[in-house]
């Protein structure tokens, strides 16, 4: 990303090693580990390695020992769920908290600011306009960059509400079962917002497109289709 970095991670756990106890710590106090310069800027991003402390007690207890232990206070417990059931690896986040970039063992959720609610957005795929395109190809490039400045090599968009909240969800599956459980439609079956007889209709309507069609006018949507979830692996912008 070509910016200072500091890696921190959060204090929030006190580990009493003698009587086996976990202590919830109160407040957010974030502590540092180290910094990585690549300029003389006195800007930073903040890269917080998620669950660090947990699983600092572990490698020194062990799970076993840490499951007996008396737990005080309030979500003092919530430690073994850290352990347990860890979500992303790393999130980066500026001082502005604009910019929130959550990194997993596999894919990386990036971070490209649209204005619109997922309807209004896919509207635009609608519509051939000269606005509309230019609109869709400056949210695409956004991605494009951020995307190849991680090194992924495909990226899912869709919506963080209803149905494909559900991709969000899992963002810590393999690559390949990620992208699986979105083609598949395993979304929509694991989605607890809609009825059994919705998600019918709505698998009828719902469409998965790849982005460049768009752009090479191979688009077929009609009546009441909508677009779900659209894929991109940018095939036709590396070979251009």
């Amino acid at each position: 990303m070509k910016k200072n970095i500091r890696l921190v991670y959060q204090n929030e756990y006190e580990y009493d090693s003698a009587n086996n106890v976990v202590r919830k710590v109160e407040g957010y106090e974030l502590i540092e580990l180290g910094k990585f310069e690549v300029n003389d800027s006195e800007d930073y991003l903040q890269m917080t390695v998620s669950d660090y402390q947990a699983h600092q007690i572990l490698k020194s207890v062990g799970i076993e020992k840490l499951r007996q232990a008396t737990f005080e206070g309030k979500y003092a417990d919530l430690i073994l769920d850290d352990i347990e059931d860890s979500f992303e690896l790393y999130e980066i986040e500026d001082k502005k908290e604009k910019l929130d970039i959550r990194i997993f063992k596999e894919t990386i959720n990036l971070d490209v600011y649209v204005i619109e609610r997922w309807h209004r957005w896919e509207e635009a795929f609608y519509s051939s306009s000269q606005e509309n395109r230019e609109r869709l190809y400056n949210y695409r490039m956004q991605i494009y960059k951020q995307a190849k400045m991680f090194g992924c090599q495909e990226v899912i968009i869709c919506a963080d509400q209803g149905p494909t909240m559900e991709i969000y969800e899992r963002a810590n599956y393999s690559s390949d079962d990620l992208k699986e459980y979105a083609q598949s439609y395993q979304y929509l079956k694991d989605d607890t917002w809609l009825e059994d007889w919705e998600k019918e209709d709505w698998k009828k309507n719902a469409k998965h497109i790849m982005f460049s069609d768009y752009f090479q006018n191979q688009l077929n949507l009609s009546g009441d289709d909508f677009i779900d979830v659209i894929f991109d692996d940018f095939s036709d912008i590396d070979n251009s």
